[in-house]
C-alpha cells in the first residue's frame, strides 16, 4: 500500500511544525503484543522511484515478519526540501510509539548541526534501528569531456549539473571551488538526478553527483562500460571499488576545514538507514531493531534486494546511533563554516 502525502508547500507544513505539536513520551507498554494489529509506517522524504523509495519499499515488504505481532508496514512519500520537511514531522508530530519510521535524509546529522531542518532538531534523539546500505556520492565526468580524475578539474572549467539550491550537488562543487583549487561552473535547475543524467549523457554538462546505488540500479552500464570517469567521492573513506579516487571526508588544510568536509561527507555513513522518532521506550526500540537485524539476515531480503539490484552494507540500529551522535560531535567553527555553504544558497 501507497499513501503519498499531498504537497503543502514549504511554509505550510513548516508552519503546523512549528506550531509546537512535538508528541510527549508514550509510557512503556507490555512489548510482546504491543505490535499486533498495528500500523507501521515508514515515512520517505522523497517522491516513489528513487532510492530513498525503494530502500523504504524494500523494508516495507519484509520487517513486519520480523516485529512480535506482525504489523501492516506501508510507506508515506513526504517529498520536500531536499528531505527535511520529512525529518522534522517524524521528530515533531509523529506517534512517538515506536509506530513511525523513516528512511531519513542521510544529511540529518549535517542539517540538524547546521540548522538546515528548522525547528532546532537535535539528530541524536533519532532513535536508530538500522543502515541497510551506506551510499557513496560520487562526482562522475563522461568520458569524452577529457575530465578523468580530480586534478583535471583543478585545471579545467567543468560545466556541473547541480539539482538545485541547498542540494549537495550545489555546495560541495563550491566548497571545492573554494579550498581545494576547483574550477566548477555550477548549473543550477535540473529537477532530479534524473534531469541531470540526461544532460550529462547529451553532452549538456560535463559532469554531475549521483549516489553509487542509484547508479547501479539505473545506469549499470556506465560503470561496467566506463562511459563515466569517477572524479571524486563524497565519503569519509574510499569505497572498495574507488581505492585511488579522492576522498572528499579526507579534504581540507585546517582543522576547521578538515572537520567541514567529515561532516558533509559523513552523509555516506549514514546513507539509506531507517529510525523511528524520540521518545520510544528503551524495550521497544529494542525489538524494532532485533526486528531489523533479523530481516537483514533473511535470506528472502536478500535476495529480494539482488533482484531489484540494491546494495546491502547493513550496520546494526546501536552503530547508526553512534554514527549519528559521531558526526554531530564537531567544532562550533566548523559547523560555522558549513552553514556559509549549506545555507548560502
Amino acid at each position: 500500500m501507497t499513501i503519498t502525502i499531498p504537497h503543502l508547500g514549504r511554509g505550510g507544513l513548516l508552519a503546523i511544525l512549528a506550531a509546537g505539536l512535538t508528541q510527549t513520551p508514550v509510557p512503556a507498554l507490555a512489548q510482546d503484543d504491543f505490535y499486533a494489529d498495528k500500523t507501521v509506517t515508514i515515512y520517505v522524504g522523497f517522491g516513489p522511484g528513487g532510492g530513498y523509495d525503494r530502500y523504504g519499499r524494500l523494508a516495507a515488504d519484509h520487517l513486519g515478519q520480523h516485529i512480535p505481532g506482525n504489523p501492516e508496514i506501508i510507506v508515506e512519500n513526504m517529498p520536500g526540501a531536499g528531505g527535511r520537511l520529512a525529518a522534522q514531522y517524524l521528530y515533531n508530530v509523529a506517534e512517538q510509539d515506536g509506530t513511525a519510521l523513516a528512511v531519513i535524509v542521510q544529511s540529518v546529522a549535517m542539517d540538524s548541526a547546521t540548522g538546515a531542518i528548522p525547528g532546532d532538531i537535535d539528530a541524536s534523539q533519532f532513535n536508530a534501528v538500522g543502515r541497510m546500505t551506506a551510499n557513496y556520492e560520487l562526482g562522475i565526468a563522461w568520458m569524452d569531456t577529457g575530465i578523468e580524475t580530480f586534478e583535471d578539474t583543478l585545471e579545467n572549467e567543468v560545466q556541473f549539473a547541480s539539482t538545485g539550491a541547498g542540494s549537495a550537488s550545489s555546495f560541495v562543487p563550491r566548497m571545492l571551488n573554494d579550498i581545494e583549487g576547483a574550477r566548477y561552473n555550477i548549473i543550477q535547475g535540473y529537477e532530479g538526478v534524473a534531469a541531470a543524467r540526461l544532460a550529462l549523457e547529451s553532452g549538456e554538462v560535463d559532469a554531475m553527483m549521483a549516489g553509487l546505488a542509484g547508479l547501479q540500479s539505473s545506469n549499470p552500464e556506465w560503470l561496467e562500460d566506463d562511459v563515466i570517469n569517477v572524479i571524486w567521492q563524497l565519503s569519509t573513506e574510499a569505497h572498495p571499488d574507488f581505492p585511488d579516487v579522492p576522498v572528499i571526508g579526507q579534504m581540507g588544510e585546517t582543522d576547521d576545514e578538515k572537520a567541514m568536509f567529515r561532516l558533509v561527507a559523513g552523509a555516506a555513513d549514514i546513507g539509506r538507514a531507517l529510525v523511528t522518532t524520540p521518545n520510544v521506550p528503551e524495550d521497544r526500540v529494542q525489538i524494532l531493531r532485533d526486528a531489523f537485524d533479523a530481516m537483514i539476515a533473511d535470506p528472502q531480503f536478500q535476495a529480494a534486494a539482488e533482484e531489484q539490484n540494491l546494495d546491502l552494507d547493513p550496520i546494526s540500529g546501536a552503530e547508526l546511533q553512534e554514527v549519528i551522535e559521531s558526526q554531530m560531535n564537531v567544532s562550533d567553527a566548523a559547523i560555522e563554516m558549513t552553514r556559509s555553504y549549506v545555507m548560502a544558497d
